[in-house]
């Protein structure tokens, strides 16, 4: 699959928003059912950045995408871990 780099930025930004209202939305600290249904969204969309970051591509992004998509992977990266936390800390 092949992305122009505006393409490309858009799905990083609309990724990236999206991670961070499932996780707003997903109940962390009160875990109800909604919590893993949340979480389970929240799970498909770091791994469709993932699979965006690390998917073989014919050329070279520019620098301030990569950079880009490396910030919005640490931030998705650690809203899911703060999610696992949350709701391991929940059963404790």
């Amino acid at each position: 699959m092949t992305l122009s780099p505006k393409q490309e930025l858009f799905c990083w930004l609309i990724g990236g928003m999206a991670v961070l209202e499932l996780f707003d939305h997903s109940h962390t600290f009160n875990v109800i059912a909604e919590t893993y249904y949340y979480g389970l969204a929240l799970l498909f969309v770091i791994v469709f950045l993932f699979w965006l970051k690390f998917r073989k591509r014919p050329t070279r992004g520019p620098k301030w995408l990569r950079i880009l998509a490396n910030f919005i992977l640490v931030i998705a990266s650690a809203a899911f871990v703060l999610y696992l936390l949350g709701v391991i800390t929940w059963y404790e």
